[in-house]
């Protein structure tokens, strides 16, 4: 079956992303998934460009999540173009376009780690760094307990180990996409789980405390789409 897939037939260029991703562009962008003759986008066209932050709203069912994975080249468009700065994205080299961006999605990861290793996942860092990203994520309270600093595990099965709320969770996995210092960040619902009011404030102050970063998130409620430059409705 696998001769079918979009995703074995990948064209992988050898272009390189230079100084930074300027502008994604979807010209005419329609998908259908294999082994399927009904089209879960259709003529979709706009551009994203350095710096905006790009709220996609829609019912269930409409696409979003695939639209995430297009821009991310897990599968490519079965017609139309996607264009980064200005070239056809297949042009590009996927793992260097890749690297330059990061996502964090409803099924995010909990690891029965320290919490520098839930934000780092072992990746070259140090301590200042997870904090600012702590910080920007909107964890300041669980930094200033004084019974928690960077080694401590995050789970109730070790000694001294702690558990944390759904909600702190959810800022953790966002943490670890703030940390990992993507020139494009994706958010696919990881909020979905809390309240309205709690998803708010998370959004309100991940995007005003991120500013210069390119960031698409997708959400089903319309409390966070304020804080967008763009509103994609699908």
């Amino acid at each position: 079956y696998t001769k079918d897939l979009t995703v074995s037939n990948f064209q992988n260029g050898t272009q390189k992303i230079g100084d930074s991703i300027k502008q994604i562009k979807l010209s005419h962008v329609s998908f259908t998934y294999p082994f399927s003759n009904e089209e879960v986008l259709h003529d979709i066209n706009f551009s994203i460009s350095r710096g905006e932050k790009i709220a996609i709203v829609s019912e269930n069912g409409s696409g979003k999540s695939t639209l995430i994975k297009l821009l991310m080249r897990f599968y490519d468009p079965s017609k139309g173009e996607i264009d980064l700065n200005g070239s056809d994205l297949k042009d590009y080299y996927i793992k260097n376009y890749r690297d330059n961006l990061s996502a964090t999605f409803q099924d995010y990861s909990k690891f029965k780690l320290s919490l520098f290793e839930n934000v780092s996942v072992f990746r070259r860092g140090n301590n200042d760094k997870v904090k600012s990203a702590l910080n920007n994520a909107g964890l300041e309270s669980l930094l200033k307990d004084k019974d928690i600093d960077l080694n401590t595990i995050l789970s109730k099965e070790f000694a001294h180990g702690i558990e944390l709320s759904g909600g702190q969770w959810q800022k953790i996995a966002l943490a670890r996409d703030i940390y990992s210092n993507a020139q494009v960040e994706f958010l696919d619902e990881p909020t979905a789980a809390i309240d309205a009011k709690s998803e708010n404030e998370i959004y309100k102050h991940f995007l005003t405390k991120n500013k210069g970063k390119t960031i698409v998130f997708v959400t089903h409620r319309l409390s966070a789409v304020k804080y967008a430059d763009k509103i994609l409705f699908l």
